[in-house]
């Protein structure tokens, strides 16, 4: 019998955690109140990108909502999002065309061939 390597345990963990998290049902929309909620800063880095937008489950994956900042000096895009605490699943929009996971989070199957980035805020 062979036991996983301590990297694919922290994988699955991630991944599992994930999985409960959409199973339990995420929020499918922003708090109605701007005061409501915790700031969450999320980032992306393509220096050769002309726009990047991130949609989700908090805002019904609009990906017109939800305009990052950028590009900083070093390529990186941003955004900070008032969010109630949750489990969340987002990817970024790259010149309003390519969806793309985020590369710093964990990710989930989206059910169709990608991989949703997951977000949990407490």
């Amino acid at each position: 019998m062979t036991h996983a390597s301590p990297r694919y345990r922290s994988l699955f963990a991630a991944v599992l955690a994930a999985l409960c998290l959409v199973l339990a049902g995420c929020p499918a929309r922003l708090p109605a109140s701007p005061d409501a909620g915790r700031s969450v800063r999320l980032s992306f880095s393509d220096p050769d990108a002309r726009t990047v937008a991130v949609a989700g489950s908090f805002n019904r994956w609009d990906p017109a909502s939800h305009a990052m900042t950028g590009p900083d000096r070093a390529g990186r895009w941003t955004i900070t999002l008032r969010l109630p605490p949750g489990g969340y699943e987002y990817r970024f929009i790259v010149n309003g065309a390519e969806w793309v996971a985020d590369p710093g989070a964990p990710s989930i199957d989206d059910g169709f061939g990608g991989w949703n980035s997951v977000l949990v805020v407490h």
